[in-house]
């Protein structure tokens, strides 16, 4: 999900919601609720969001927002894409600590309209979308996978091994790898390598952190190995990145 072209984005905070009058949308809509609560009909069809509820409306959905009677946190994207996106209309329970960090960075440079801010700003949509993807899709997971997953958020700052994983998990290599694959798409080390690397881009982001320090804190071990890494993953240095969101 990584060509999206952005038209609008707009981040309200403690804030009555602003109703929108029935129309067909000729794009996507995004809205995703921090706290608070907001009311839609889509295609006829009532909707209720929650904190921590996230809405996609394809293009041609007939939208409605009700006038909010309390005050809201919420985020809205209007963008255009020519990929697939194989979510729901309605995501419960999937705005978690990751994404908020994408959507506060997004808030941070939205004032920036150069070229970088626009390519950055595409890439932090991109990276919700994938993290929206994966809360959706992940209790379809199998058990092995949702094990491995698990051992993967808890251990990624030390060392690790695909064979040591497998071990932890009392199965050979190359099943575990196999079964992982097939329920995410990707092998456990590539998914091992792209978990560190977004939180390495949650501690650029908060820019406390030395490099040195950010390496040791999530598994990369040193600076320039994570540093190759993030801009094969990114197409940035993380020095780049963290200025872009640091200004």
């Amino acid at each position: 999900m990584a060509n999206v072209e952005i038209h609008y984005f707009r981040f309200r905070k403690e804030a009555r919601a602003e109703a929108i009058q029935p129309s067909v949308i000729p794009y996507y809509d995004l809205t995703m609720v921090l706290e608070g609560r907001l009311e839609y009909r889509v295609n006829n069809k009532r909707i209720s969001l929650g904190e921590g509820d996230a809405i996609l409306m394809p293009p041609g959905s007939k939208r409605e927002r009700c006038l909010g009677e309390g005050k809201t946190t919420y985020v809205s994207f209007n963008f255009r894409t020519e990929e697939a996106l194989p979510l729901p209309l309605v995501m419960e329970s999937v705005v978690g600590k990751e994404i908020r960090m994408m959507l506060y960075a997004c808030d941070e440079i939205d004032r920036d309209h150069g070229d970088y801010a626009r390519a950055a700003f595409a890439d932090l949509l991109s990276a919700i979308l994938n993290a929206l993807l994966s809360a959706v899709t992940r209790s379809r997971f199998s058990p092995l996978t949702e094990r491995i997953l698990e051992y993967i958020r808890e251990n990624y700052r030390r060392p690790l091994t695909l064979r040591g994983i497998a071990a932890a998990m009392a199965y050979s290599v190359q099943h575990c790898d196999q079964v992982f694959k097939k329920d995410v798409g990707v092998s456990i080390v590539r998914y091992l390598i792209d978990f560190r690397v977004a939180r390495v881009k949650e501690h650029l982001i908060e820019n406390v952190l030395s490099l040195r320090e950010i390496a040791e804190r999530t598994g990369f071990g040193e600076s320039n190995y994570l540093s190759r890494q993030f801009r094969q993953r990114t197409g940035y240095t993380p020095l780049r990145f963290r200025k872009a969101f640091n200004r």
